[in-house]
């Protein structure tokens, strides 16, 4: 599995590179790839088939791997990649940005404080309770289970 740790780093890195400025990281950076394998769930075999796709097709170019291949190299084989696995780029570049987004670092680079929303919460505008008068007058509409 280490193996492929390595290679769903570089796949990661790939689709969020660091930014330029040091400030944000790169998606591999962050050890994502257990998230990413746990979110992917059944999809998950399919996902490693097609990793092992772009090892074995960097390695038919000379390459050591993936992980060698320069930036530019890695985004046209993952391009390439939708011809023999079309389910691999979507569904990954999804579970790379839900991962990502959610990390602490990321939030905390972003300006965001990296907290859940409770017990803190947020403020919320306070409302007008004469808005659901009228719905609270309303019969129900539902069926009642006796």
């Amino acid at each position: 599995m280490e193996s492929h740790t390595y290679l769903l780093d570089a796949v990661l890195d790939t689709i969020i590179p660091a930014s330029e400025d040091g400030r944000m990281p790169s998606a591999g950076q962050l050890e994502l790839g257990e998230s990413i394998r746990e979110a992917s769930g059944a999809f998950w075999p399919g996902t490693l088939e097609g990793l092992e796709a772009l090892d074995a097709s960097a390695q038919k170019k000379g390459a050591e791997g993936f992980h060698a291949l320069s930036p530019v190299e890695r985004r046209e084989a993952l391009a390439l990649s939708e011809e023999s696995h079309p389910s691999l780029l979507p569904g990954l570049v999804f579970q790379t940005y839900s991962a990502y987004y959610r990390h602490p670092q990321v939030l905390e680079a972003l300006g965001l404080e990296a907290r859940p929303p409770f017990p803190k919460g947020f403020e919320i505008e306070e409302g007008d309770p004469a808005l659901l008068e009228p719905v609270q007058r309303r019969e129900p509409f539902y069926r009642k289970v006796e």
